[in-house]
């Protein structure tokens, strides 16, 4: 290799490794951030009731109207179920899944940025046969809406 070519191959390298400690730079921020949103409901993913998970959350109120939860009536295996939230309530920042039937029953929270479609689609695992809670945390409060189904086949052990 000439001394040209080896001077490139050693400004790529130092650019390719400039690159790499940015990514993990920012990775670090984004790990951190998660952390601090997270730490602001310590209990809630350790919660073992759903009373006790909606008290964590705070005052929920329903809105028949303004929370969509889609999920089937009936469902063969629990382990695979589809389940999707959408809300037109405006500022919506986050999206709960709850499943009463399920020990721990928070199943996912959703953080939704500023500027976007309040839509979520999952697949959860429920235990057996229950109800499936979305709950919706805008700027004004708390939103709720509830929906039963039927397991044929645990998903969870």
């Amino acid at each position: 290799m000439s001394g040209k070519d080896a001077g490139v191959d050693r400004h790529r390298r130092g650019f390719v490794a400039a690159g790499g400690v940015l990514l993990a730079l920012s990775h670090v921020g984004l790990l951190a951030s998660a952390r601090a949103s997270i730490r602001q409901l310590p209990d809630l993913f350790s919660a073992t009731t759903i009373d006790d998970a909606l008290a964590i959350l705070g005052s929920v109120g329903a809105d028949e109207h303004a929370v969509e939860l889609t999920l089937p009536g009936v469902v063969e295996d629990g382990a695979v179920v589809p389940v999707r939230v959408s809300s037109t309530l405006e500022g919506v920042e986050e999206i709960y899944l709850l499943v009463a039937s399920n020990p721990y029953p928070v199943a996912v929270r959703f953080e939704i940025p500023s500027g976007t479609e309040p839509f979520v689609s999952v697949r959860l695992k429920l235990a057996q046969t229950g109800s499936v809670y979305a709950v919706v945390r805008t700027r004004d409060g708390l939103y709720s809406r509830v929906a039963e189904t039927r397991v044929t086949v645990g998903g969870c052990v």
